[in-house]
């Protein structure tokens, strides 16, 4: 491990004489793409440097989690549009939901910004990206980028310091627990989206966890 992660040179000293906070670390990508494997062993390693925490960026957060509990015993609303819920949103609630995934979202972001600042280095699994992909494939309303909402989020998530992981199909399907047909929906998303908001792609399916986690900390030039 410390072969694949040991800064080298003059960087080493450029890590040191950051300032502190740095931003957050964002791992995107779709499910089964090896965010929180690489979170973990980036987490354990930049531990060495300071003070870490890790972040868990879920899909539908707080009250929008709530109802979707409860929208998941309605037959009516039962449906693979959402899987971790098992429910279909309908098309006259789509932008009333989308407020709702908005406002709900919203403090929990606010609590990873604050984290941050009292942190050296702070590791995300998922990031604004991700929440954008996830509202865009479960309600399939790739509308909501042209939204208030959707160009204020694009804004801020062109701002994190994000590192895209992907893998080949199969190897995502292999890794994943979600629906194939959910799982290609997800990834052409991401695939349009990352091209305007990171430039730092990382292939896990073709490199080792540990190889992986060099790429990143190479790629935010941490190492």
């Amino acid at each position: 491990m410390k072969r694949f992660l040991e800064p080298r040179g003059s960087c080493r000293g450029a890590l040191r004489a950051r300032q502190y906070p740095m931003r957050p670390v964002v791992l995107s990508g779709c499910d089964g793409s090896g965010k929180t494997t690489l979170t973990r062993i980036l987490a354990s390693y930049l531990s060495r440097r300071g003070p870490v925490r890790l972040f868990w960026f879920r899909g539908s957060h707080l009250l929008a989690s709530l109802i979707l509990r409860v929208l998941s015993r309605l037959r009516s609303l039962r449906g693979g549009c959402n899987p971790y819920y098992g429910v279909c949103i309908p098309t006259k609630l789509k932008w009333l939901w989308v407020n709702i995934e908005f406002w709900s979202m919203l403090p929990w972001l606010l609590t990873r910004n604050l984290l941050s600042r009292f942190s050296r280095f702070l590791v995300s699994d998922r990031g604004i990206a991700d929440f954008l992909v996830w509202v865009i494939a479960t309600l399939d309303y790739p509308r909501f980028l042209s939204t208030l909402y959707g160009r204020f989020l694009v804004r801020l998530a062109m701002r994190e310091a994000m590192v895209y992981l992907h893998a080949d199909r199969a190897v995502i399907a292999r890794r994943s627990d979600v629906p194939e047909e959910f799982m290609r929906k997800e990834c052409a998303v991401y695939s349009i989206l990352v091209r305007y908001l990171t430039k730092c792609s990382i292939d896990t399916g073709r490199l080792r966890p540990i190889e992986a986690s060099a790429g990143v900390l190479r790629c935010l030039d941490i190492a």
